[in-house]
């Protein structure tokens, strides 16, 4: 009965060492930090070309064509006629839209007597935030004008380009910090304008 006793805590005991034998993996190979592999690797890109389009002057008038460059992946650009981001008399926009921002970009017309540099003037008087803004080499100003910034920028003597910047929900950046952050210049800093043959 001893005999017994003694010889299955031994089988028991050799079992689980046969079933260790089994589970021991050979240790693994060190792996990069992730971190690592992302910082390494190229991030993604798709770019496209966006085109916004329209009709500048009165008796000569011409066409006038904006371009800008955007990555596809992360931001979707549209011309729209109707769901504005924010108010427009223009009968069509083009709309950029990512994470953070959003931007609505249209053409206002200059009325009788009025330039460039008067609707400058008139916005640094009744605007908070006026600053000069450029943009490649484009050059005009921006204004805060409540939940938006806006810039205007120089076409010809009959119109300008009027980009408002909207903050995306859930952005945790502030609208200041889009403003005058580098994803936005460096979207912009694309722009283009130019004129229909």
């Amino acid at each position: 009965m001893k005999s017994w006793k003694v010889i299955v805590p031994l089988g028991a005991l050799a079992a689980a060492g046969a079933a260790a034998l089994l589970l021991k993996k050979k240790p693994a190979s060190p792996a990069a930090p992730k971190s690592a592999a992302k910082k390494d690797a190229p991030r993604e890109t798709q770019s496209k070309t966006g085109e916004y389009s329209f009709v500048s002057g009165f008796k000569d008038a011409r066409t006038v064509e904006v371009k800008l460059e955007y990555d596809a992946l992360r931001f979707g650009f549209d011309v729209i006629g109707e769901d504005f981001l924010c108010y427009s008399s223009d009968s069509h926009v083009a709309v950029i839209s990512g994470e953070d921002f959003s931007i609505q970009m249209e053409y206002a017309s200059f009325y009788k007597g009025e330039d460039f540099a008067l609707i400058a003037e008139t916005a640094q008087k009744k605007y908070g935030g006026y600053a000069p803004a450029a943009f490649g080499s484009l050059e005009g100003f921006r204004y805060r004008e409540g939940d938006s910034v806006c810039f205007c920028l120089p076409v010809d003597e009959y119109s300008y380009l009027l980009l408002t910047l909207l903050k995306a929900e859930g952005s945790k950046l502030t609208l200041e910090e889009i403003a005058g952050g580098e994803e936005l210049r460096k979207l912009l800093d694309t722009l283009k304008i130019g004129f229909k043959e």
